[in-house]
């Protein structure tokens, strides 16, 4: 079923500008960049690119739609990365949609803004949704926890942070940010991911990020399959239609009186 792109996927593929049919090689992993307005999910995914490829001053007015990225990196097969406005901004139907065709999703929170009770309930409603589909799997979820290098103390910032040194002020600043994402958001503490992702300072992206993310690949896949299965069984039973459709039109067309053909019939 991956072997293939969806109708879905091609069309996200084409607004990326990726390759033509001809270049495709399969159905691409579909990675969902999620988080409140200013967490840092643009600076996110160009931190991923390694080179500037979503705006980082979007507007409201010009983040209503999803925005699509083609992303390849070594390790990883051909993926689409979704930017997104801030989940405060999508409405819930849209924010449904886009998660039950994710294969893996991206959570973004910044570490210096505790008031986490939105984000907690717009997880637990996607987490609520997804747990009702019995034929689909949740994708898997890691959290990064941006701005970590505004936490206590703020002028210090000399990675790399070794998160058990306890004689570090910085490195436990992190740990107790990322312990209490972990909890505030009910995501396991290995799915919390710190990082910086300022000017000159981007840390933690492209090592612990990279591993985490290929570290769910294998679950995201799964993801990807059951996806296409329920993709290609639309499309299958769409088709069936249309010809059952077409077969009765030609079956009424053939009885007497039929449109399109004078009855011999005479009383």
């Amino acid at each position: 079923p991956v072997g293939r792109t969806t109708a879905r996927s091609a069309h996200d593929l084409d607004a990326a500008e990726a390759a033509t049919a001809e270049t495709q090689t399969g159905e691409p992993l579909r990675i969902l960049v999620l988080g409140r307005a200013n967490a840092g999910k643009s600076s996110l995914i160009n931190a991923l690119f390694g080179q500037l490829r979503a705006a980082t001053d979007l507007t409201p007015d010009t983040t209503r739609a999803l925005t699509p990225y083609r992303l390849e990196r070594e390790g990883l097969e051909i993926a689409l990365i979704f930017d997104t406005p801030g989940v405060e901004r999508l409405a819930d139907k849209r924010l449904h949609e886009a998660a039950a065709i994710a294969d893996i999703i991206l959570w973004v929170s910044a570490a210096h803004r505790p008031d986490r009770q939105a984000e907690r309930q717009t997880l637990d409603a996607l987490r609520l949704a997804q747990t009702a589909r019995i034929d689909r799997r949740a994708p898997p979820l890691l959290v990064v926890v941006t701005h970590i290098d505004h936490l206590r103390p703020l002028r210090e910032w000399q990675p790399p942070y070794d998160l058990t040194d306890s004689r570090s002020l910085k490195a436990m600043s992190i740990q107790a940010a990322v312990t209490a994402l972990a909890t505030d958001l009910e995501v396991p503490v290995g799915n919390v991911i710190p990082v910086c992702l300022g000017e000159g300072r981007v840390y933690n992206v492209e090592d612990t990020l990279w591993a985490a993310l290929l570290d769910q690949m294998d679950r995201a896949q799964r993801v990807r399959l059951l996806r296409c299965q329920d993709a290609r069984r639309r499309e299958e039973n769409w088709m069936l239609l249309r010809r059952q459709l077409a077969n009765a039109g030609r079956f009424l067309l053939a009885l007497p009186g039929g449109t399109g053909r004078k009855s011999t019939f005479k009383g």
